[in-house]
């Protein structure tokens, strides 16, 4: 009986100790970068925070905004500027996710006649996500279908969804 009581007493320590070892770093939870492409169209800065963490299923927002000032490609508008508010699904573990989101976009625009007008649209995301726990580097590619919701009279939507695709690259802190 005595020696059951020093096994217990042994394995108990055991297991604390593994324990207090086992600290984790916390996991960085926002992340900054630019993405080519995706809701901004062209390009956009982003900022992005995960909600809530699981071992394999996370969920995030996103805020993301844009400026295209007129290019000789699009010589109809002196400039477009916008902005998303974004919220995605991540599966995976550790460091490499599958990514499923949905993006609620604005975008304003100005004519060269001076005539301001505005679209909304739903980018929706499906992709990859690279994001390390610790931080640092941070880069996603995704396919995003665009889907016009709401958009000024004037505006001409000449595809009821049009395909896109996205590549984002960053820092995650």
């Amino acid at each position: 009986m005595q020696m059951f009581k020093i096994y217990f007493i042994i394995i108990a320590l055991f297991f604390s100790l593994q324990n207090s070892f086992a600290q984790t770093e916390p996991i960085r939870k926002n992340v900054l970068y630019l993405e080519l492409a995706g809701s901004g169209l062209l390009y956009s800065f982003n900022y992005d925070r995960l909600l809530v963490v699981d071992r394999t299923l996370r969920f995030s927002t996103t805020l993301s905004t844009w400026f295209i000032p007129a290019i000789e490609s699009m010589s109809d508008f002196n400039y477009m500027v916008g902005t998303s508010l974004g919220f995605n699904t991540l599966l995976g573990t550790k460091k490499h996710f599958a990514e499923l989101g949905i993006n609620l976009a604005y975008m304003s625009m100005q004519d060269i006649d001076d005539n301001n007008f505005y679209t909304f649209y739903l980018p929706i995301r499906m992709g990859y996500r690279y994001q390390k726990n610790e931080g640092g580097l941070f880069y996603r590619v995704s396919f995003m279908p665009i889907i016009p919701i709401i958009q000024d009279q004037d505006v001409q939507i000449l595809y009821p969804v049009t395909p896109h695709f996205a590549l984002g690259i960053g820092y995650s802190f």
